[in-house]
């Protein structure tokens, strides 16, 4: 189906969840009056950071999942650490992996000039998601607007919220469920590692010591896995790997790589350990804009958790220093 078809198909698909989603107060005409330049300040920034670095796509895509599933999307993620709580953004499992806080205050500093105290820190990771994703060549999908931002960011609430890569298929499953997402959520969200690139450390154990036992993953191409050890060699886990084959373009690829046993992580195999992951997976590859599609859908269910503790609108995305309540 052409990827024009799709986006209709997604306009309207998304006009039929209007009724849901407004129960969250949000709405995609949100900042219409109060700041109606706010998604083109957006889409003219991240377009300028891309085009930079194209890594860094992959980057604040993950800004958004990562703060949605803790505390909701409520731009917790971006809080620095305070003189008695260490922030989100200090957990392990974000610490030196999670990028592009800077350019996150850079948007937040024109669109303060622009329309001071309007636009939530929150809003803006969803925005920057969806033009990211858009920029490596995903389609657009509605951003629905009105976050408020949060007032606390607990490092210990990082390990029981996020998925980790070494979780398997029911691991995956609950942890998703836990705030409101289903199992078609997670696989289609998994997609997201179409884009970016992973220390070598995140399939270590895969690759050179799998159960233990010095070996490779037997599951693992043979061919594909002496690549990956010229790559990554068992002396430096430090070094990069591309997240799929065509890591600087947002596709289906991801999903062709599980299919032939060319997966990285314990989390990204995992969905071919499961019927549905497969079925859904064969239907990326079979039709690229199917899952370009259902992407848009899951990042919007993604984007409407609720916060836990909203606050106010943050001046300064790192502080609580909200410009109003």
């Amino acid at each position: 189906m052409a990827t024009s078809c799709y986006q209709w198909f997604l306009w309207t698909a998304t006009i039929l969840l209007i009724a849901v989603v407004s129960q969250g107060q949000l709405t995609t005409d949100f900042y219409d009056s109060t700041c109606p330049q706010a998604a083109t300040i957006v889409k003219q920034k991240v377009d300028e950071i891309v085009d930079a670095d194209k890594g860094m796509a992959a980057g604040l895509m993950r800004l958004h999942f990562h703060d949605c599933f803790v505390r909701g999307c409520d731009g917790s993620v971006l809080l620095n650490s305070t003189n008695t709580t260490l922030a989100e953004k200090e957990a392990l499992i974000n610490n030196g992996s999670l990028r592009g806080f800077e350019h996150i205050d850079d948007i937040k500093m024109d669109l303060e000039c622009s329309c001071p105290g309007v636009v939530s820190c929150a809003d803006i990771l969803a925005m920057v998601a969806r033009d990211a994703t858009v920029k490596l060549g995903g389609l657009s999908w509605p951003v629905f607007l009105g976050r408020i931002d949060g007032a606390s960011s607990v490092a210990d609430e990082v390990n029981s919220s996020l998925p980790f890569r070494t979780y398997n298929f029911s691991q995956l499953v609950a942890t998703f469920a836990k705030v409101g997402l289903d199992t078609k959520d997670m696989i289609v969200l998994s997609g997201g590692h179409s884009i970016g690139q992973l220390h070598c450390g995140a399939f270590f154990e895969r690759l050179w010591d799998f159960q233990g036992q010095n070996i490779t993953d037997p599951s693992m191409d043979p061919e594909f896995a002496e690549s990956l050890k010229a790559q990554c060699p068992r002396d430096n886990p430090l070094l990069f790997k591309g997240a799929d084959s065509t890591n600087a373009t947002f596709d289906a690829v991801y999903y062709s790589d599980l299919l032939t046993h060319k997966g990285l992580m314990d989390s990204d195999v995992a969905l071919m350990s499961d019927p549905l992951g497969v079925e859904y997976a064969i239907k990326a590859v079979q039709d690229p804009y199917y899952f370009l599609f259902e992407f848009g859908m899951a990042m919007i269910n993604m984007g409407n958790i609720p916060a836990s503790d909203p606050y106010g609108w943050r001046k300064n995305c790192a502080v609580i220093e909200p410009c109003n309540n």
